[in-house]
């Protein structure tokens, strides 16, 4: 008896140590899969040139240096077109065309963008381009009724709230998770002497982007019907808008947000961080886009500098029973089929589409990751733990969007009624 049940155990040991070597050769497999490897001469000399609308963009030239450690003699720039919508048409038709520009999600339900797809390259012909995308998360993917792929995200974001976390703390108020405990926060606030709990820059996009669209996304995501007449701009849909705006009517009623404050704030990236960090605002809503500047403005407001405080961002609760996160790339690459220097410009994509690289360049410019490994940044953990909404995945396109933000923008200011704001869907 006793020689089986030594027998079993040198059994089990054996089969752990099995497991654990196993387990070994699968890490290092990985971790040689995500090394890069060169595939063309390093000693190639050309210049690749990409072109984009973000004036700054450090964190993408901080990938140029590390593509330079494989290939020292590529020269790589990136250039901010002022007025991207129509210059980057004038870009593409000339003689120093970029190799690489930058493309929108908003662009794809507008037929005048065309253009910029059709000199985009086919990206998920991965036999002529080299180019591996499994390591994007394939929910920011995009790809038209033939399976082509034009554009691939390297950056995203989201729509949501930052918080004082230190507020809540100060004040003993539980920092919400869902619709009713907003409630409740917003009114304690008010309680305890803030005019404004919530405060946003006044335009719709600041302030519906934040507080609507994940709820609108919730309630037509399942409804493939909906989504098709709504992206059709079909006056009848705008039905499906209801409860999205009666949510905006309830939240108007509410009063917790003071709109003649929200118009002191003159723009919606800058002037929305520094209001923010003057330090009694509980929740400000705000991108994430936004999120991306707080950094650097931190040293730079001397109300924070002289009093810090802990802020995360965080989903805005508007359900009943959990929060949720619209996610949507913040950029997108196209590589122009037509460049002189296409397999480079493909090799730098095949570089850059990859997780160690997708997640640095999300952490230099504290936007979220595109990779299918999420490594937020401390800034965006509460995002973690929040119900994520796919834009893309879901097929719902700018256009649906947009007549909602304008539509809850005029019920929330009081220029239509719901229902008039119903019956316009597709006008605005």
């Amino acid at each position: 008896m006793k020689n089986k049940i030594r027998l079993a155990k040198n059994c089990s040991i054996l089969i752990l140590c099995a497991l654990v070597i196993l387990e070994f050769v699968s890490c290092n497999q990985q971790k040689k899969e995500t090394v890069f490897v060169p595939r063309l001469d390093t000693q190639t000399k050309c210049k690749i040139e990409i072109a984009g609308r973000y004036e700054n963009f450090e964190a993408l030239e901080a990938e140029f240096d590390r593509f330079n450690e494989f290939y020292p003699n590529v020269e790589l720039a990136y250039t901010y077109l002022d007025n991207y919508k129509k210059t980057i048409f004038t870009a593409l038709s000339s003689q120093d065309a970029p190799d690489i520009f930058t493309t929108f999600p908003w662009m794809l339900d507008k037929s005048n963008y065309n253009p910029l797809f059709e000199n985009a390259e086919n990206l998920a012909d991965s036999k002529n381009t080299g180019i591996e995308l499994s390591a994007v998360n394939q929910k920011l993917l995009f790809s038209f009724a033939d399976g082509s792929i034009p554009m691939v995200p390297v950056l995203c974001a989201a729509n949501g709230m930052l918080v004082n976390e230190d507020l809540f703390k100060k004040e003993n108020i539980a920092i919400p998770k869902t619709w009713p405990q907003l409630i409740e926060a917003c009114q304690k606030f008010k309680d305890a002497g803030y005019k404004s709990p919530i405060l946003a820059e006044k335009s719709a996009n600041s302030i519906i982007d934040s507080l609507v669209f994940p709820y609108f996304t919730k309630e037509v995501m399942d409804k493939p019907d909906a989504i098709s007449k709504l992206n059709e701009l079909d006056s009848k849909a705008g039905e499906y808008m209801r409860t999205s705006l009666e949510l905006v009517e309830s939240f108007k009623e509410c009063g917790f947000m003071d709109l003649e404050e929200c118009g002191k704030i003159k723009d919606n990236y800058s002037a929305v961080i520094m209001r923010f960090f003057e330090g009694d605002v509980p929740m400000m809503l705000a991108s994430a886009d936004v999120v991306s500047g707080t950094k650097k403005r931190e040293a730079l407001s001397e109300s924070f500098t002289n009093n810090p405080f802990k802020y995360s961002f965080y989903a805005v609760p508007v359900m009943e029973k959990d929060a949720a996160v619209l996610l949507v790339p913040s950029i997108e690459f196209s590589v122009n089929k037509n460049s002189g220097n296409l397999e480079m410009a493909n090799e730098f994509m095949r570089f850059l589409l990859r997780t160690e690289e997708l997640n640095n360049l999300a952490k230099i410019k504290r936007l979220i990751t595109c990779s299918t490994v999420y490594s937020f940044d401390d800034v965006y953990a509460p995002l973690e733990n929040t119900d994520h909404l796919y834009q893309l995945e879901i097929g719902i396109l700018d256009n649906t969007y947009s007549q909602l933000r304008n539509a809850a923008y005029k019920v929330l200011v009081g220029k239509q009624t719901l229902d008039e704001a119903i019956s316009y869907y597709g006008t605005y």
